[in-house]
């Protein structure tokens, strides 16, 4: 914690001081892999964004580093040198929530995702800094500190503890078993290693406190049994002795000793020294507890999300297998639960002939619970068909439809897009209309294929946005491919972004490619080839429509 003398400047720990330079190198760095990045994806406006985060957290480098070690600013005053890092510190934190929030606007969820790292360092930073005080000044205290003399006869501030002292010498045992006993340790003692060691194996102990030189069993040995016993972890052992031998000393740690004393110590110093051990002791025990009860939320969490994904996949609608009709499907979310929805069902009774099909894909920004409830509402609408005010046989009276029923501002800043298609096999003409989606693919017997992109912006951005239906004739034995942007868009073995254009290629090739029927397996499999990670990165959604 930060500390100060009368009308002097705050001190911080040498380890704080480390802290806070390896967040300020840890954002010059990653705002440079960022920009990369940016870079690669056609984004010289991030690019440039992120360089002015660097050069920012690198302006604020001297002053921060003048102010950590108790320093003022070049008028000597420290409130002046305060408010000059104040400033730039939040200068840096608009920034990077400037370059956060222009990320997401131009779709690159994952670097906006990775800017929130640069923002938990400035934040980091801004905490160390307020911790310090506004000038490093702080008040006089009311009592004097307590001299050295006075420390020993206090009451211990912490809670006591069971402590075992291990001893040859008789008088050793007694001055060392008295100073604990006053400050209000529970004691007990052993003369030698072998006693010890039936103590600490019947007994609960929290610190050891081992003369080096005993009879039988020595300090060094009694250590070795201590570090080779599972069951004596929990017991923190401070090494006392006269030898003055730094390799000697060396030697206790490296056998598990938690800290040494001189035999000729101040009572105030193994105060102290018991008191660490007790707090180091507390500390990993309540870690131990922390850590048990994380493993177990975790396990209820993810058992939780398990439910969740069932419930999700249980409303996505069964595979079709017709001699007319058959839509085969796979869903692969990158987490326990994804963003993606989609579905298709009749229109109609098809009482006349043979019915229009609907069909719809969804992907929803981000990912896990909140992108996957989304889609679980958007699932419920139009499975039954009940979005007010929209055509089902239309796609694009679909699209506004939700377009006006889910604006983003409402929904908590999610978005979505979407390609819904209604398919007549009467006429053999697909009608299709797209928000900010992936095209679809349609595939002919031939081996050609056309990319069927309505043009539409995304789902809940703009009230005034605007979308069309096109129409496409379909030949008998084509297939109809429908996706979400997380089979392509993931890196390739060779570094780069593997993208629609080649993913496409991808898809006809493999789709006209081979044995006549259901060529989706055979899609993802070189997919699955071409990525350089086990596990798609984004969630995928992948149908395919085999029209007869």
């Amino acid at each position: 914690m930060p500390r100060s003398s009368e009308g002097g400047p705050s001190e911080i720990s040498v380890e704080d001081q480390a802290a806070a330079r390896i967040q300020i190198n840890h954002i010059v760095g990653y705002s440079g892999i960022l920009g990369e990045d940016a870079l690669e994806t056609s984004h010289e406006d991030l690019t440039t964004l992120y360089a002015s985060i660097a050069d920012l957290a690198v302006e604020l480098r001297k002053p921060l580093s003048t102010r950590l070690v108790g320093g003022r600013g070049a008028s000597g005053d420290g409130g002046e040198l305060d408010k000059e890092i104040y400033g730039l510190l939040y200068d840096l934190i608009a920034r990077i929530q400037g370059a956060k929030d222009a990320a997401a606007s131009a779709g690159c969820r994952d670097l906006a995702s990775d800017t929130s790292r640069l923002l938990e360092s400035a934040n980091a930073i801004l905490e160390l800094v307020a911790a310090l005080g506004d000038t490093g000044e702080v008040e006089e205290e009311e009592e004097p500190a307590p001299q050295l003399k006075d420390l020993a006869d206090q009451e211990v501030a912490s809670a006591p503890g069971r402590i075992l002292v291990v001893a040859g010498n008789v008088f050793n045992r007694e001055i060392l078993s008295r100073h604990l006993e006053r400050q209000g340790h529970s004691v007990r003692v052993a003369a030698d290693g072998i006693s010890a060691l039936e103590l600490l194996r019947s007994e609960s102990f929290d610190v050891a406190i081992i003369d080096v030189m005993m009879p039988g069993l020595n300090g060094y040995q009694l250590l070795e049994r201590i570090k080779a016993d599972e069951a004596l972890q929990g017991v923190r052992p401070i090494v006392i002795s006269s030898l003055t031998d730094t390799r000697m000393i060396a030697r206790c740690i490296q056998l598990g000793a938690e800290d040494y004393l001189p035999r000729e110590f101040e009572p105030v110093i193994l105060k102290a020294r018991i008191e660490s051990c007790l707090e180091k002791k507390r500390m990993r025990e309540e870690q131990e507890l922390y850590v048990a009860a994380l493993v177990d939320a975790r396990e209820k969490l993810e058992e939780e999300l398990r439910d969740g994904a069932a419930y999700v996949r249980s409303l996505l609608p069964e595979k079709v297998s017709l001699p007319d009709l058959a839509v085969d499907w796979e869903y692969i979310p990158s987490a326990s639960l994804g963003g993606d929805a989609f579905g298709y069902h009749l229109l109609g009774d098809g009482a006349s002939g043979p019915g229009k099909f609907a069909l719809y894909l969804i992907d929803v920004s981000g990912h896990g619970i909140e992108a996957a409830l989304f889609s679980v509402t958007l699932m419920n609408m139009l499975k039954p068909q009940i979005l007010p005010g929209a055509d089902f046989a239309d796609p694009a009276s679909v699209l506004a439809g939700l377009n006006a029923s889910f604006r983003m501002e409402e929904q908590n800043y999610l978005f979505f897009t979407a390609w819904c298609g209604v398919w007549d096999p009467a006429a053999r003409e697909l009608s299709y209309a797209s928000a900010g989606s992936p095209p679809a693919v349609l595939v002919v017997p031939d081996g050609s294929y056309a990319s069927l992109s309505g043009g539409g912006t995304i789902v809940g951005v703009g009230p005034d946005s605007s979308y069309e239906t096109k129409t496409q004739s379909v030949p008998p034995g084509s297939s109809l491919y429908v996706f979400s942007d997380g089979i392509f868009e993931f890196r390739a073995h060779d570094g780069t972004i593997f993208g629609l254009e080649r993913f496409v290629r991808l898809l006809a090739g493999a789709a006209a490619g081979g044995e006549r029927g259901p060529a989706l397996r055979r899609i993802l499999d070189c997919a699955r080839a071409e990525c350089s990670t086990e596990r798609f990165p984004d969630d995928v959604s992948f149908l395919e429509v085999r029209l007869g």
